[in-house]
């Protein structure tokens, strides 16, 4: 749409058409020819902002409604600024109040509580990983269980996939595993993608080996084969775990691959 693409020139043609507006009817006798420009100036700013960032706050239920509710206050601003409004709006002052200095806290809440949300949206979407969904490295810092069962994750023969059936192929393996990985965990349970085909999950004590039946089930009859390794760890001996677990996991690898060199 024209005026979503060209903000600038739909706010300036705007403005032109206010100010000839206001110079056709100055016979009305304005108490403040000031006022009347600067708040026109004001709604003409606001809708060219409204419509700069359109697209970006588009998601946001709470952002759209509060520029709304902006772009209403400061059209009644402008509009009781022609007298014979003002006049009539004088006779009911309650309801002159909630239109005017009501329908301008509304729009701070609504911009507030849209702007928290946007902004939790946005720290969440750095925490996850791009390709799976999944946590990523920054998401450490916020496990929920105090003491829990880490499982290092290593998929075999992504190597071979991707030289073969290409990265695309390789890719579809990798969603395919985080999909698993995430659909097996309980409420309070984490899966993370930490490299190119390594991930942790974070499960509750002594759930680990429950866990990974519940993944071979998941992948029965699919060409999805993983190595693991388990450590016990708190969130204070976390970094030592995942290192351990890491060593566990490599061990496994090499064993798998040493049995199918046989």
């Amino acid at each position: 749409m024209f005026y979503k693409k060209s903000p600038f020139i739909v706010s300036a043609i705007l403005f032109l058409c206010i100010l000839i507006l206001i110079n056709v009817y100055q016979s009305y006798g304005f108490e403040s020819i000031a006022d009347l420009y600067l708040e026109s100036c004001t709604l003409v700013l606001l809708i060219y902002i409204y419509l700069t960032v359109y697209q970006a706050i588009k998601p946001y239920i709470f952002l759209q409604l509060g520029a709304y509710s902006l772009l209403f206050n400061k059209t009644y601003d402008l509009l009781t600024e022609i007298p014979f409004i003002e006049q009539v709006v004088d006779n009911f002052e309650t309801i002159d109040t909630i239109l005017d200095d009501g329908s301008l806290l509304i729009s701070f809440v609504l911009v507030a509580i849209g702007i928290t949300r946007m902004t939790q949206k946005l720290l969440d979407q750095t925490t996850q990983d791009e390709l799976t969904g999944l946590y990523n490295r920054k998401k450490f810092t916020d496990i929920r269980l105090d003491v829990f069962e880490l499982i290092y994750f290593d998929l075999n023969g992504l190597k071979i996939v991707n030289d073969t059936k290409g990265h695309a192929v390789g890719d579809l393996m990798i969603i395919r595993f985080s999909q698993v990985l995430k659909q097996a965990c309980l409420k309070d349970e984490m899966a993370f993608r930490v490299g190119g085909d390594e991930f942790v999950v974070i499960v509750e004590p002594e759930r680990a080996n429950e866990y990974i039946n519940k993944l071979y089930a998941l992948l029965e009859n699919e060409a999805v084969n993983f190595s693991y390794g388990i450590e016990q760890a708190t969130k204070h001996t976390f970094e030592d775990a995942l290192v351990r677990a890491d060593k566990a996991m490599y061990a496994m690898k090499q064993n798998h691959y040493r049995r199918k060199t046989k």
